[in-house]
């Protein structure tokens, strides 16, 4: 009998523990399944907000790229404007300043030389802009060439964009100096705006277009109402042809100018 009954506890002990760890086992499976489901559902609940995150990012992104490429072309726009602002008025100092020198080289050189930075040669009077605004300086280089008849002159002009200084104490705080009440100019470019050539000839004479007195006084004269009688007599009139081919002086009123 004592046998049997120590049989039957250690069966029946076998059974509890096999039943524990059957237990154990299926313990440890759903605490595995518990935690994949957790994880799985903490990335379902993270997910949505990382997407927005990551579309937030990239939308920042594209606005950053394109307002740096609306950037860049309103700066390069605003350059080319600036540039053909300046290209015009660097024309028309050309112009004026390449009339000036076809109308007399001599004394347009004399001029020059003279006082090279003279508001003739500039866009707008030196000293009246502001201290360190820019403006366009034309700068000549001459060159003569002798022939038996007469003399070639040659004007390489260019014109420079320069800053310009009149402020001597403003200067001053940028380490430039120059005298009180003068000029300096520093320039911005490494080419000029606008260059161009001409040339001049002049006689062997030297003479220079310009009207005498004499002339001025003929014009003057003959400028008088020529109907009216009572106008005074012209002087240094001369005889000429009449209108039927004989010769005859002028009579009262009329002026030969053969």
């Amino acid at each position: 009998m004592a046998g049997g009954s120590e049989s039957r506890r250690s069966m029946a002990s076998a059974s509890v523990a096999a039943h524990r760890a059957e237990a154990n086992v299926a313990d440890a499976r759903l605490a595995r399944y518990n935690d994949r489901i957790g994880r799985v559902r903490k990335e379902r609940a993270v997910w949505p907000g990382a997407a927005f995150i990551v579309e937030a990012l990239l939308l920042l992104v594209f606005l950053t790229g394109s307002l740096a490429v609306l950037m860049n072309l309103n700066a390069e726009a605003d350059r080319i404007g600036r540039e053909s602002a300046d290209l015009m008025d660097g024309l028309v100092l050309a112009s004026n300043v390449a009339e000036e020198f076809a109308a007399d080289p001599i004394a347009f050189k004399e001029a020059y030389e003279a006082d090279p930075m003279a508001d003739r040669w500039l866009s707008q009077p030196a000293h009246e802009v502001e201290n360190g605004s820019d403006l366009l300086s034309a700068e000549c280089t001459f060159r003569t060439e002798d022939t038996e008849a007469g003399t070639m002159h040659y004007l390489t002009l260019e014109v420079w964009k320069v800053r310009v200084l009149n402020d001597s104490a403003k200067a001053a705080e940028e380490g430039i100096g120059f005298a009180p009440g003068g000029l300096c100019f520093e320039k911005w470019e490494e080419s000029p705006v606008y260059a161009l050539e001409t040339s001049r000839y002049v006689p062997a004479d030297g003479a220079r277009t310009a009207r005498s007195a004499t002339g001025a006084a003929d014009d003057a004269t003959r400028s008088v109402v020529l109907d009216d009688p009572a106008a005074p007599p012209v002087v240094g009139a001369t005889g000429g042809p009449a209108a039927d081919g004989a010769d005859a002086a002028p009579t009262e009123g009329e002026v030969s100018h053969g």
